[in-house]
Protein backbone atom coordinates (compact mmCIF):
# COMPACT_ATOMS: atom_id res chain seq x y z
CA UNK A 1 0.00 0.00 0.00
CA UNK A 2 1.38 3.39 -0.92
CA UNK A 3 2.50 5.75 1.80
CA UNK A 4 0.03 8.43 0.70
CA UNK A 5 -2.88 6.02 0.98
CA UNK A 6 -1.80 4.95 4.45
CA UNK A 7 -1.62 8.57 5.55
CA UNK A 8 -5.11 9.25 4.25
CA UNK A 9 -6.49 6.22 6.06
CA UNK A 10 -4.80 7.25 9.30
CA UNK A 11 -6.11 10.79 9.03
CA UNK A 12 -9.62 9.52 8.32
CA UNK A 13 -9.46 7.23 11.33
CA UNK A 14 -8.28 10.09 13.54
CA UNK A 15 -11.13 12.30 12.29
CA UNK A 16 -13.70 9.58 12.93
CA UNK A 17 -12.41 9.04 16.46
CA UNK A 18 -12.39 12.79 17.13
CA UNK A 19 -15.95 13.16 15.89
CA UNK A 20 -17.04 10.24 18.08
CA UNK A 21 -15.39 11.77 21.12
CA UNK A 22 -16.99 15.13 20.38
CA UNK A 23 -20.44 13.58 20.01
CA UNK A 24 -20.03 11.60 23.21
CA UNK A 25 -18.96 14.72 25.08
CA UNK A 26 -21.89 16.66 23.64
CA UNK A 27 -24.35 13.93 24.62
CA UNK A 28 -23.14 14.10 28.22
CA UNK A 29 -22.73 17.87 28.50
CA UNK A 30 -26.11 18.93 27.11
CA UNK A 31 -28.24 16.86 29.55
CA UNK A 32 -26.08 18.11 32.43
CA UNK A 33 -26.63 21.70 31.33
CA UNK A 34 -30.38 21.14 31.03
CA UNK A 35 -30.48 19.60 34.50
CA UNK A 36 -28.55 22.53 35.98
CA UNK A 37 -30.80 25.02 34.21
CA UNK A 38 -34.00 23.34 35.42
CA UNK A 39 -32.70 23.04 38.99
CA UNK A 40 -31.86 26.73 39.01
CA UNK A 41 -35.24 27.72 37.55
CA UNK A 42 -37.50 25.52 39.70
CA UNK A 43 -35.54 24.96 42.91
CA UNK A 44 -37.42 22.71 45.35
CA UNK A 45 -40.13 22.15 42.75
CA UNK A 46 -37.52 20.34 40.62
CA UNK A 47 -36.89 17.77 43.33
CA UNK A 48 -40.61 17.35 43.94
CA UNK A 49 -41.11 16.63 40.23
CA UNK A 50 -38.38 13.99 40.36
CA UNK A 51 -40.12 12.35 43.32
CA UNK A 52 -43.57 12.51 41.72
CA UNK A 53 -42.40 11.15 38.35
CA UNK A 54 -40.08 8.57 39.85
CA UNK A 55 -36.98 9.71 38.00
CA UNK A 56 -35.03 12.63 36.62
CA UNK A 57 -35.73 12.06 32.92
CA UNK A 58 -39.52 12.07 33.23
CA UNK A 59 -39.43 15.00 35.64
CA UNK A 60 -37.27 17.08 33.32
CA UNK A 61 -39.57 16.36 30.38
CA UNK A 62 -42.54 17.59 32.39
CA UNK A 63 -40.73 20.68 33.63
CA UNK A 64 -39.58 21.45 30.08
CA UNK A 65 -43.21 21.18 28.95
CA UNK A 66 -44.13 23.77 31.59
CA UNK A 67 -41.55 26.13 30.12
CA UNK A 68 -42.88 25.54 26.60
CA UNK A 69 -46.46 26.25 27.69
CA UNK A 70 -45.29 29.38 29.47
CA UNK A 71 -43.62 30.70 26.32
CA UNK A 72 -46.95 30.48 24.51
CA UNK A 73 -48.78 32.54 27.16
CA UNK A 74 -49.34 36.27 26.89
CA UNK A 75 -49.03 37.41 30.50
CA UNK A 76 -49.68 40.95 31.68
CA UNK A 77 -49.29 43.00 34.84
CA UNK A 78 -52.36 43.60 36.98
CA UNK A 79 -53.57 47.16 37.31
CA UNK A 80 -53.49 48.79 40.73
CA UNK A 81 -57.28 48.57 40.88
CA UNK A 82 -57.25 44.85 40.09
CA UNK A 83 -54.55 44.23 42.66
CA UNK A 84 -56.48 46.11 45.34
CA UNK A 85 -59.68 44.25 44.49
CA UNK A 86 -57.98 40.86 44.78
CA UNK A 87 -56.29 41.87 48.04
CA UNK A 88 -59.69 42.85 49.41
CA UNK A 89 -61.13 39.50 48.36
CA UNK A 90 -58.30 37.72 50.12
CA UNK A 91 -59.00 39.65 53.33
CA UNK A 92 -62.63 38.52 53.12
CA UNK A 93 -61.55 34.90 52.58
CA UNK A 94 -59.43 35.01 55.72
CA UNK A 95 -62.31 36.42 57.74
CA UNK A 96 -64.55 33.67 56.36
CA UNK A 97 -62.19 31.07 57.79
CA UNK A 98 -63.37 31.97 61.29
CA UNK A 99 -66.86 30.62 60.66
CA UNK A 100 -66.39 28.25 57.71
CA UNK A 101 -62.85 26.94 57.17
CA UNK A 102 -63.83 24.55 54.37
CA UNK A 103 -65.52 27.28 52.34
CA UNK A 104 -62.63 29.66 52.99
CA UNK A 105 -60.07 27.19 51.61
CA UNK A 106 -62.27 26.48 48.60
CA UNK A 107 -62.67 30.21 47.93
CA UNK A 108 -58.92 30.74 48.38
CA UNK A 109 -58.31 28.32 45.55
CA UNK A 110 -60.92 30.08 43.45
CA UNK A 111 -59.22 33.42 44.11
CA UNK A 112 -55.84 32.07 43.00
CA UNK A 113 -57.44 30.76 39.81
CA UNK A 114 -59.17 34.09 39.23
CA UNK A 115 -55.96 36.07 39.60
CA UNK A 116 -54.14 33.68 37.29
CA UNK A 117 -56.83 34.14 34.66
CA UNK A 118 -56.54 37.93 34.95
CA UNK A 119 -52.77 37.72 34.54
CA UNK A 120 -53.13 35.51 31.47
CA UNK A 121 -52.39 31.96 32.60
CA UNK A 122 -54.34 29.32 30.71
CA UNK A 123 -57.60 28.04 32.21
CA UNK A 124 -57.43 24.34 33.09
CA UNK A 125 -60.70 22.80 34.36
CA UNK A 126 -60.68 24.77 37.66
CA UNK A 127 -63.40 22.59 39.22
CA UNK A 128 -61.06 19.60 39.35
CA UNK A 129 -58.02 19.11 41.57
CA UNK A 130 -56.01 17.86 38.61
CA UNK A 131 -56.88 21.05 36.78
CA UNK A 132 -55.60 23.12 39.67
CA UNK A 133 -52.42 21.06 39.88
CA UNK A 134 -51.80 21.81 36.20
CA UNK A 135 -52.33 25.51 36.82
CA UNK A 136 -49.97 25.39 39.79
CA UNK A 137 -47.42 23.82 37.45
CA UNK A 138 -47.84 26.75 35.07
CA UNK A 139 -47.41 29.18 37.96
CA UNK A 140 -44.23 27.42 39.12
CA UNK A 141 -42.36 28.77 36.09
CA UNK A 142 -42.61 32.29 37.53
CA UNK A 143 -43.04 31.53 41.24
CA UNK A 144 -41.37 28.17 41.96
CA UNK A 145 -40.78 28.78 45.69
CA UNK A 146 -44.43 29.60 46.44
CA UNK A 147 -45.66 26.61 44.43
CA UNK A 148 -43.15 24.26 46.04
CA UNK A 149 -44.29 25.37 49.49
CA UNK A 150 -47.93 24.93 48.48
CA UNK A 151 -47.20 21.39 47.30
CA UNK A 152 -45.30 20.61 50.50
CA UNK A 153 -48.21 21.73 52.68
CA UNK A 154 -50.77 20.09 50.42
CA UNK A 155 -48.94 16.77 50.61
CA UNK A 156 -48.72 16.94 54.39
CA UNK A 157 -52.32 18.03 54.92
CA UNK A 158 -53.89 15.75 52.30
CA UNK A 159 -51.88 12.54 52.15
CA UNK A 160 -52.96 9.91 49.63
CA UNK A 161 -56.28 8.36 50.59
CA UNK A 162 -57.23 11.02 53.14
CA UNK A 163 -60.74 12.41 52.71
CA UNK A 164 -60.95 14.48 55.89
CA UNK A 165 -58.87 17.45 57.01
CA UNK A 166 -58.95 18.95 60.48
CA UNK A 167 -59.17 22.65 61.23
CA UNK A 168 -55.42 22.98 61.74
CA UNK A 169 -54.76 21.33 58.40
CA UNK A 170 -57.18 23.70 56.72
CA UNK A 171 -55.44 26.65 58.36
CA UNK A 172 -52.07 25.48 57.04
CA UNK A 173 -53.55 25.05 53.58
CA UNK A 174 -55.02 28.55 53.66
CA UNK A 175 -51.60 29.94 54.59
CA UNK A 176 -50.13 28.07 51.59
CA UNK A 177 -52.77 29.64 49.34
CA UNK A 178 -51.80 33.01 50.79
CA UNK A 179 -48.29 32.38 49.51
CA UNK A 180 -49.65 31.90 45.99
CA UNK A 181 -51.78 35.04 46.25
CA UNK A 182 -48.81 37.04 47.50
CA UNK A 183 -46.67 35.78 44.65
CA UNK A 184 -49.28 36.76 42.08
CA UNK A 185 -49.97 40.18 43.60
CA UNK A 186 -46.37 40.97 44.46
CA UNK A 187 -47.08 41.04 48.19
CA UNK A 188 -50.19 41.71 50.21
CA UNK A 189 -50.68 44.87 52.28
CA UNK A 190 -50.49 44.39 56.02
CA UNK A 191 -53.90 44.62 57.65
CA UNK A 192 -55.68 43.28 60.72
CA UNK A 193 -56.62 39.64 60.43
CA UNK A 194 -53.98 38.62 57.91
CA UNK A 195 -53.52 35.31 59.73
CA UNK A 196 -56.51 32.95 60.07
CA UNK A 197 -57.91 33.24 63.58
CA UNK A 198 -60.23 31.04 65.56
CA UNK A 199 -63.88 31.58 66.30
CA UNK A 200 -64.93 31.17 69.95
CA UNK A 201 -64.64 27.52 70.89
CA UNK A 202 -62.54 26.56 67.84
CA UNK A 203 -58.81 26.01 67.90
CA UNK A 204 -56.58 26.51 64.88
CA UNK A 205 -53.24 26.04 66.64
CA UNK A 206 -53.43 22.28 67.00
CA UNK A 207 -55.23 19.20 65.71
CA UNK A 208 -58.98 19.54 65.59
CA UNK A 209 -60.86 17.90 68.45
CA UNK A 210 -62.55 14.58 67.87
CA UNK A 211 -65.68 15.10 65.84
CA UNK A 212 -64.56 18.43 64.40
CA UNK A 213 -62.80 17.10 61.30
CA UNK A 214 -64.38 18.43 58.16
CA UNK A 215 -64.83 16.52 54.93
CA UNK A 216 -63.53 18.43 51.95
CA UNK A 217 -63.08 17.79 48.24
CA UNK A 218 -59.71 16.27 47.50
Amino acid sequence: METGTVVIIVIAAVVIVAVGVALAARSSILPARRTARLKKRFGAEYYRAVEVHGGRAAAERELSERLDRHKAMRLRRLTDREREAHAGTWAAVQQEFVDDPVSAVRNARGLVEGIMSDVGYADRAPAEDRGFEQRAGDLSVDHPAAVAEFHRVRGAVRPAGADRVGTEGLREELVAFRGLVEALLGGLPESPGTTPTAAPGRTVTGPARSGTDTEVDR
